[in-house]
């Protein structure tokens, strides 16, 4: 995925010489920062926590809209890796942990003016993949994939001089689930939210530099026990992100 980012990279700055305004909904953009990776498991019997740790975020989106319509569209990946020491117990005791999001968003603004002419909702489809290093006797941290429907809504607030903001909270609802090895129970209930700001500020007439952060949590709870050792487990998975990247109009 790191040569797909570069390559990607080296083939959309080529266009932002001819590039127009990213506030027209048509943009690449690149990130990059850092992550904070943080997960617990609950429940009776076998629990485990990792605290909070720090790794290199990197990412990269796709916006187009049509000039003749409200309807945008959103393709967007990113990953974070995190070195973390495994909790005493369990061995190896050092962790590779890690969090790769891809999603797909339509995103339509409902009104064209008044006080919430900057508000977008949207739906689309996730696929988020997380986990580290398979630890024994007992898996810390299992690998969990999960797919389903996103749902989000972003507002654009303009501030002083050219800055601006953009907030957004989103909830992911996702239909199928899967861990590898160890398994943590059964009929498993997921739910996911995340909130982001981000401030943005023209650097030329094609290019948006922007910075900000976002919390995201993952939760999954689960009926009986089978091989993680624990019964009636709640996984809590969590990510704060603070990216720095460009928008390129295109």
């Amino acid at each position: 995925m790191k040569t797909l980012f570069l390559t990607t990279l080296m083939m959309f700055a080529g266009f932002s010489a001819h590039a127009q305004s990213v506030e027209e909904g048509r943009y690449v953009g690149l990130q990059s920062g850092y992550g904070m990776l943080s997960s617990s498991l609950s429940g009776s019997g076998f629990n485990s926590d990792l605290p909070d740790k720090g790794g290199l975020l990197y990412g990269i989106d796709f916006s187009y809209q049509d000039p003749d319509s409200e309807t945008q569209y959103n393709l967007k990946y990113d990953k974070t890796s995190v070195d973390q020491t495994a909790p005493t117990g369990v061995t190896p005791t050092s962790l590779s942990v890690f969090r790769e999001d891809f999603r797909f968003l339509i995103s339509i603004s409902p009104w064209d003016s008044g006080r919430f002419e900057n508000l977008r909702i949207g739906f689309g489809y996730g696929i988020l993949q997380t986990g580290a290093t398979d630890t024994s006797p007992k898996n810390v941290l299992t690998k969990q994939s999960s797919q389903g429907l996103l749902f989000n809504a972003s507002y654009k607030t303009k501030l002083k001089s050219d800055w601006s903001m953009l907030s957004e909270f989103l909830i992911y609802l996702p239909h199928q689930i899967k861990e590898s090895q160890q398994i943590t129970g059964y009929n498993p209930k997921f739910i996911g939210a995340e909130l982001k700001f981000l401030a943005e500020y023209p650097l030329s007439d094609d290019i948006v530099g922007f910075a900000g952060a976002s919390y995201r949590m993952d939760q999954v709870s689960y009926d009986g026990s089978v091989s993680r050792g624990v019964t009636g487990g709640q996984d809590t998975r969590t990510q704060l992100a603070i990216p720095v990247g460009i928008k390129i109009g295109y």
